[in-house]
């Protein structure tokens, strides 16, 4: 049973609203800063405060083939406007100067946390060239100097609303002594949610296992599986969705062990007061959108008079680096076309692995099913290729180089991220603001160094890993080599098994900001934080 009052709601459920700010403020003066956290803190939105709302999307949007009816709009009884904050190491000192706690930021074990994502960067991939633009001197904010003490993030149905929220609590802030660094706000581009590149973004998020209360039926995650059915029914939330124990995710509860359905070790790594936060990498990455669709087309061009490859498209090559359709349709499922209805079909655009032929289990009463093909087994990547991003990132029940099916569940994230900056409407057309746009990305996670950074350099960012053959993950990996030795390549494959290698030295995605985090309980805040 997770402690739904205490627990910030953006690490669980997660806002998931169509609008977002976020706001990067250093501190000024001691005594200012626990006057503005002390009048903060009756805003900060709880875990329960967000389940309320979000039970009222679910029943309004429903799952299956006619979702896409409801999308478009929220709904007419849901306006909402949610605030979370997170402090860094060097925020997390300054309050803590002097007090009974000052102690207590050396406690927390993380090495990515203490030494903070600036440092961190080349091991991301970042280029190391001071003049480069994704290297930290040359961010907006989080570079050498420029480091935020706390990062406030607002969730809002109406962007006014969301403004309004912000710009109160900024405004305080300004006048308790702090600055501000930086502030941006981001929102969806269409109604199931496409990042820039244009594809469905955030559908292979994984369950959190608990509850919300003593009801045995109170889940954070819905249960869709037909309840005779086991051990499946145990295993997934929405068809495809895995369920990870939420010490992954949450300090000071049971992490993954080697059986899914037994609960590891409590992860508590940082002091007690740290249960039930959480740590929080947040990123601003700018989307080469006209490189990204330029290099597609050139290679589909290309491609198209090889054998085994007559025929595709540029958005055939961009979706096998993606592992999906724009829509979100899985390749595994629809290997030569996309299907907007599959990829809004919750119930059905995440139910496929890779390991074996999928089976379609059977759905609670009420829980229809669409009659797309189910997704073939696909070991060696020869549909949905390994270096695919969704493969590179999650590789579901295939064995990788951490072990057999379950080993990589202490790896996953909580995704939460909105675009920023207006569409491209053409990769070839005019761009009003000359390529400044792209993801406002954040995660959750109980370690950041064998998390969000494995991840990023360990799988997206090898040739080899998780699985061999395959290449970088092309979409969000980079090469941390410098030069001319920083080109990437992956292997796709067409009919009969005819492989290709795409290659770029232009990394479609650029860091251009950001920092790491940790988000405190609600208590923490009262009790320890604000004091």
């Amino acid at each position: 049973m997770l402690d739904i009052d205490e627990i910030q709601g953006n690490i669980v459920p997660g806002f998931l609203k169509p609008h977002q700010g976020v706001l990067a403020l250093t501190f000024g003066n001691l005594r200012g800063a626990k006057t503005w956290m002390r009048d903060l803190v009756p805003s900060v939105t709880t875990l329960a405060q967000c389940m309320d709302s979000r039970v009222k999307v679910r029943e309004y949007r429903g799952l299956g083939v006619n979702r896409l009816s409801t999308l478009a709009n929220p709904p007419p009884d849901v306006d909402d406007a949610w605030l979370n904050v997170a402090f860094s190491r060097a925020g997390l000192g300054k309050l803590l100067a002097g007090g009974a706690h000052a102690g207590d930021v050396a406690a927390f074990a993380d090495q990515g946390f203490q030494a903070g994502l600036a440092a961190r960067s080349a091991l991301l991939g970042d280029p190391t060239d001071p003049s480069a633009e994704g290297n930290p001197a040359r961010w907006l904010f989080g570079g050498p100097g420029r480091e935020a003490d706390v990062l406030l993030i607002c969730g809002a149905d109406r962007a006014e609303k969301g403004t309004e929220l912000l710009d109160g609590v900024r405004d305080r802030a300004l006048e308790c002594g702090a600055s501000v660094l930086y502030e941006e706000t981001g929102s969806k581009i269409d109604a199931i949610g496409k990042e820039h590149f244009g594809f469905q973004d955030g559908i292979s998020q994984p369950g959190v296992r608990g509850r919300l209360s003593s009801d045995p039926g109170s889940y954070v995650t819905n249960r869709i599986i037909d309840p005779s059915c086991v051990p499946d029914a145990w295993l997934y939330g929405l068809p495809g969705q895995d369920l990870v124990w939420p010490g992954e995710f949450v300090f000071g509860y049971p992490g993954s062990a080697g059986d899914p359905l037994t609960p590891g070790a409590v992860k508590l790594p940082g002091p007690s007061w740290s249960r039930n936060g959480s740590y929080l990498v947040f990123r601003r990455l700018r989307q080469d959108v006209a490189a990204f669709w330029t290099f597609a087309e050139r290679f589909a061009n290309g491609l198209s008079r090889r054998p085994g490859f007559s025929g595709v498209t540029a958005d055939w090559v961009a979706s096998r680096l993606m592992g999906r359709w724009p829509s979100g349709a899985p390749v595994s499922r629809l290997p030569s076309h996309d299907d907007p209805t599959l990829g809004a079909d919750r119930l059905e655009n995440n139910d496929f692995g890779f390991a074996a032929d999928a089976v379609a289990l059977p759905l609670t009463s009420g829980a229809g099913r669409g009659s797309w093909p189910t997704a073939q087994a696909d070991p060696v990547g020869l549909t949905c290729p390994l270096a695919s991003h969704i493969r590179k990132v999650n590789p579901r029940e295939v064995s990788n180089d951490m072990g057999g099916r379950h080993a990589s569940f202490d790896r996953r994230i909580l995704r939460r991220a909105l675009p920023f900056g207006p569409p491209l409407d053409s990769p070839h057309g005019d761009d009003p603001v000359t390529g400044n746009r792209g993801l406002l990305f954040g995660c959750y996670q109980t370690s950041i160094a064998d998390q969000f950074e494995f991840l990023s350099s360990a799988w997206a960012n090898s040739t080899k890993r998780p699985r061999s053959p395959g290449g970088f993950d092309m979409v969000i990996g980079q090469n941390g080599r410098p030069g001319a030795r920083r080109a990437r390549s992956a292997i796709i494959f067409g009919r009969h098994a005819s492989p290709a290698t795409v290659v770029t030295m232009t990394d479609f995605v650029v860091a251009t900001g950001g920092g790491y985090f940790f988000t405190p309980s609600i208590s923490a805040l009262q009790q320890v934080i604000a004091r």
